[in-house]
């Protein structure tokens, strides 16, 4: 599971039964721009920044946040993918 990861923060988590599937989180000490473009070199896109809510940011003392987005074509695999990518984005950035 994703919360599982080392280092990393899910922001504004609630009731999985309520949640959109969209992930916000950030991953402590390391760029999110950095990894989302690492993660991109693995095929796997994702947003990255302050989404147009830079109040909110600042509020929560983060400078944005990764953004992964799920809807009905995504597969059990492409989470599968996604999650092996980023535990291979945080080997490269904290090693």
């Amino acid at each position: 599971e994703i919360s599982e990861l080392i280092k990393i923060k899910i922001v504004g988590y609630t009731d999985l039964s309520s949640k959109a599937p969209i992930l916000s989180f950030v991953l402590e000490n390391l760029n999110s721009q950095d990894v989302g473009t690492l993660l991109d070199q693995y095929g796997v896109a994702v947003r990255t920044g302050h989404h147009c809510n830079m109040p909110l940011m600042e509020s929560l003392k983060i400078s944005g946040t990764i953004r992964a987005s799920l809807s009905f074509y995504n597969t059990k695999e492409d989470v599968d993918i996604f999650i092996e990518a980023l535990k291979k984005v945080i080997k490269i950035l904290v090693d």
